[in-house]
């Protein structure tokens, strides 16, 4: 059981190592991080633990795995086939050859006839044991009451009083505990923020734009944003558990909101220092830093009244989300519906008459049946003199 929780928390740790770069494949022979299906060959040897991202996972007849093995995604150990490891798969499982360690599904497991399992077999979903199929250790399914169970702190008997309640944590920790997490988050995001606006000032003034010139089309656009990435990534989770399209797309979001954070602050700093500082055209870096400094402890400091803070964030990232979407990362100003650029030149007017405005001239009545009058020649002929 220890080698099988060992597994566990080894393919968690070996996930979020492989999160911020996409690991290459690697060839059968090494361990380490895999992207995609893997087959390891009959006839063929592998050694080193490996962990392997959407499978599926197939060990072919005669080959032997030595280490632990952890897939996020399908697994099949045909018959013949020898796994000389822990076997920790998060989907569904199909056993025909021998595992030499524990077994853990988080989904559905199936141990054909041919199935030799040395440990333990553990599974959230069904258990189907086949005639023939041997298990040296124990096989059970693992349901809600095992993840609803307390793990309370022991305390030896003398030193137990049953009048005086014994807490975790006390008061003065929480609280310190608190404000040591609000500096931190203050500092952290001016720092991001320096980082984005020096790095990136026109995106950062693009998003800006976006959220002081269309602040409902970019809460919106956040909102939808949120629903949209909700469903579509808790679906990608669930049908294949853990997949790195479902945790590349949440920090593609998270990169988003700080974008769009950062450009919050901007906006905040650029009024804070032009108001309170007379500075009539401040520096981008300083008012995005000084402006994300103030807007994150703020947050913080909502925190004490929490409905205070949930309106906010309610607000806030949404909105922060939104200008993110309209602008593409800020790559482009938002255009408007008659497709002019905010910060785009308009054409120049027409010049305004001058002089005097005089009326037209109002038509001569006529009288029924009385002919029009011919038009003016606009002809004018020269006058000629006769002699004698």
């Amino acid at each position: 059981m220890k080698r099988m929780m060992f597994g566990i928390v080894l393919g968690i740790l070996l996930a979020s190592l492989a999160l911020p770069v996409l690991a290459a494949p690697v060839g059968q022979g090494e361990g380490g991080v895999h992207f995609g299906p893997y087959t390891l060959a009959a006839g063929s040897s592998v050694s080193g633990d490996l962990t392997v991202f959407g499978g599926p996972v197939t060990l072919k007849k005669d080959s032997s795995f030595n280490g632990d093995l952890t897939v996020f995604g399908p697994a099949e150990v045909q018959q013949g086939a020898m796994l000389n490891g822990t076997l920790v798969v998060f989907g569904a499982a199909e056993i025909a050859g021998t595992v030499e360690g524990d077994v853990f599904v988080a989904g559905t497991v199936t141990l054909d006839e041919t199935a030799y399992i040395n440990g333990d077999v553990s599974a959230t979903g069904a258990i189907e044991r086949r005639e023939g199929a041997v298990v040296e250790g124990e096989v059970k399914p693992i349901t809600r009451e095992d993840f609803e169970r307390d793990f309370p702190i022991e305390i030896p008997a003398p030193y137990v009083n049953p009048r005086v309640d014994v807490h975790s944590r006390p008061l003065w920790l929480r609280v310190l505990w608190g404000i040591v997490r609000a500096v931190a988050s203050v500092v952290v995001l001016s720092l991001l923020a320096l980082i984005v606006v020096s790095v990136w000032p026109q995106h950062t003034e693009r998003v800006a734009r976006a959220v002081e010139e269309v602040t409902l089309t970019a809460f919106g656009t956040g909102l939808l944003l949120f629903v949209a990435a909700l469903i579509v990534l808790t679906l990608l989770l669930v049908t294949i558990c853990l997949s790195p399209l479902a945790i590349l797309g949440w920090l593609i979001v998270g990169a988003g909101v700080l974008l769009g954070w950062v450009a919050l602050g901007l906006i905040l700093g650029k009024r804070v220092l032009t108001g309170l500082f007379n500075r009539p055209a401040p520096q981008p870096v300083a008012a995005a830093t000084l402006g994300t400094a103030i807007l994150t402890l703020a947050v913080a400091l909502a925190r004490v009244f929490w409905p205070i803070h949930g309106i906010l964030m309610f607000v806030l990232v949404p909105l922060a989300a939104g200008a993110v979407v309209l602008t593409r990362f800020g790559t482009l100003p938002y255009a408007t519906q008659g497709g002019q650029l905010f910060g785009a030149p308009r054409a120049p007017r027409p010049p305004r008459p001058t002089g005097p405005i005089v009326p037209a001239p109002l038509p001569t009545p006529q009288t029924p049946g009385a002919p029009a009058p011919a038009p003016a020649s606009r002809e004018v002929e020269a006058p000629t003199s006769e002699e004698g």
